[in-house]
């Protein structure tokens, strides 16, 4: 099995990172009305199946090239438990022990009580709440898979085979909050820059090269091989350095 890795860039427009849809329409909202951001919003004409069956989806949108879909539509797609918290305008989304908070208009995420930067912010669109599909995939171990040709995604929950988990290594302080970390074969890491300067991931065997990220910026690395990757960052490779175990 060769190794993939899948670029999830903030900021950036790279729908190639496959994004995952959901379906359904969301609990109305009590600000009236349509997208809260200025950023260009255009309507996906993807088809969506989960484990091979299709996904019915109401609506689902292009923002900045990055797709973002019904929260709630999606969350009970895949099995989750959803909430709404409508004087703070906080989302809930739990399954399997895991809680992910969301803030309308907010790029942060709360992760278990780890703070985690999106592509963009979740927001309102005719009254009903969409957030980047893609992190609220792999947050909750959901496979993607993105066919160009057809224009469909394909999701994967599990069915038969381990479900991949997602780890997170913030750059603070000119250095990697976990320099030596194990995971599963599959596994998702997501690297973000907590620090004013620009720093970067970059493995030495040249299996996976993130972008130069700026502060507050994001991109994911996903491992499918099993062994042992050293990296570090290219404009301090001196002293920045970490090693992940694939498992």
């Amino acid at each position: 099995m060769k190794k993939h890795i899948a670029a999830w860039i903030i900021g950036g427009s790279l729908l190639a990172a496959l994004a995952v849809p959901a379906a359904a329409a969301d609990h109305s909202m009590p600000m009236g009305g349509s997208l809260m951001a200025s950023a260009e919003q255009v309507k996906s004409d993807m088809t969506i199946t989960l484990n091979g069956s299709p996904l019915a989806l109401d609506e689902s949108y292009l923002i900045d090239d990055s797709l973002f879909v019904p929260y709630r539509a999606f969350a009970e797609g895949i099995g989750a438990e959803v909430g709404y918290e409508a004087s703070s305008q906080t989302v809930t989304v739990t399954k399997g022990g895991k809680t992910v908070k969301l803030s309308i208009g907010s790029s942060a995420a709360d992760v278990d009580g780890t703070q985690v930067t999106m592509v963009g912010p979740a927001q309102l669109i005719n009254s009903t709440t969409f957030v980047h599909s893609r992190f609220l995939a792999e947050v909750f171990g959901v496979t993607v898979q993105y066919d160009s040709a057809t224009r469909t995604v394909n999701l994967v929950t599990g069915s038969g085979q381990s479900v991949a988990k997602t780890y997170y290594i913030n750059m603070q302080g000119f250095a990697f909050s976990d320099t030596d970390i194990t995971v599963e074969a599959g596994s998702t890491i997501v690297f973000t820059n907590k620090d004013s300067v620009k720093h970067n991931a970059v493995a030495d065997d040249g299996s996976f090269h993130t972008a130069l990220l700026g502060a507050g910026e994001s991109e994911s690395v996903t491992l499918t091989q099993p062994g042992v990757y050293t990296y570090f960052c290219e404009p301090h490779k001196d002293f920045m350095k970490g090693k992940i175990t694939v498992k």
